[in-house]
């Protein structure tokens, strides 16, 4: 029981143990007269030495005095590195589950396959997977300064990098350009990768690069962006609320390279 760790949703937060700032999750024993009623669950595999499962909570269930139900974005801010990606895989298959129930193409009943994350129409055999959505974002630099732009819907203060999704038919490279080229009008160069992370607002996987910015009057796209403006990288307002998210750490690796006076060829 103790090489268990069960993932638990509940709408849009996870259940977490009550009280502990050690072990946020639920022990196993806590979960045993819950599976009852569990509207789904599924085994994700051995991660980190535990054997993890996730499952959906009926939405209106009364709550065990022993857990609290937390949102899941304010939760991914206080995890542990490690248990980042299983967290957020788990409320992906979750929803993923949940949402492919019938068939898109004909209408009729899914049922599970043979494969473990794997829905089949029961009647014309179309399959479904995970959704997982690609997205750039990108740190925008020009020399000491850092494009920071914020939208309309973000935390009153709260400000970030440029990012959106792939468009069907481009590359991921054509993706940072025209949205770059979209939200602010200016050009960029010298596009190099930095990393990748899931992010499960919608179904995310955030792909980071770092620019230099190289040409044009920086020019903010009123129906997509409120303001953006250039910062030094010691005076950066309103970072991202997330210190794991890729945005914080694009950020964090060029402030460091900067304090440490390395030149682009080595960021």
């Amino acid at each position: 029981m103790n090489s268990e760790v069960w993932l638990i949703f509940q709408n849009d937060q996870i259940l977490l143990r009550n009280n502990s700032e050690v072990d946020l999750f639920p022990p196993a024993a806590s979960i045993l007269p819950l599976k009852n009623i569990f509207i789904r669950q599924h085994c994700l595999g051995q991660i980190n030495g535990k054997v993890v499962y996730c499952a959906e909570f009926p939405p209106t269930a009364a709550i065990p005095a022993d857990m609290i139900a937390v949102p899941l974005k304010k939760t991914l801010h206080q995890l542990e590195t490690h248990w980042f990606n299983p967290v957020v895989k788990a409320y992906l298959i979750i929803h993923w589950d949940k949402n492919h129930q019938f068939c898109g193409r004909c209408g009729h009943a899914t049922t599970h396959s043979a494969h473990a994350f794997e829905r089949v129409c029961s009647q014309c055999s179309l399959l479904f997977y995970p959704r997982i959505s690609p997205s750039m974002i990108v740190l925008i630099y020009q020399g000491d300064h850092i494009l920071m732009a914020r939208g309309h819907h973000f935390p009153p203060g709260a400000y970030g990098l440029i990012a959106g999704f792939i468009e069907a038919g481009e590359n991921i490279e054509q993706a940072v350009y025209r949205e770059v080229k979209e939200e602010v009008n200016i050009n960029i160069k010298n596009l190099r990768y930095f990393g990748s992370q899931p992010w499960p607002f919608p179904d995310s996987l955030m792909i980071g690069f770092i620019a230099e910015y190289a040409s044009g009057e920086l020019t903010p796209n009123s129906v997509e962006l409120e303001q953006a403006g250039w910062y030094h990288y010691e005076q950066i307002p309103g970072r991202p609320s997330s210190k794991i998210s890729i945005a914080n750490q694009l950020i964090d690796y060029f402030i460091d390279q900067k304090r440490k006076g390395l030149s682009y060829g080595s960021l």
